[in-house]
């Protein structure tokens, strides 16, 4: 069965791209909380706080390209 989201894809070892990713998700988390849309920005303030945690525990750098 595929995850959902595969952090530890290789698609995510460029740096840049699991910061764009992080970064989306909050900053559109922070748009829906100015929107007044609360359970969407806690969603995707969620949703982004733990992709960025996977991101920072994970070592790409130790992972076979696939």
């Amino acid at each position: 069965m595929r995850k959902f989201l595969d952090h530890e894809s290789a698609f995510y070892a460029p740096l840049w791209i699991r910061v764009a990713v992080t970064a989306v998700l909050v900053l559109w988390g922070v748009f829906e909380l100015s929107q007044g849309a609360y359970i969407w920005a806690l969603i995707f303030l969620a949703v982004g706080a733990v992709c960025g945690w996977r991101f920072v525990t994970i070592d790409y750098s130790s992972k076979p390209d696939t």
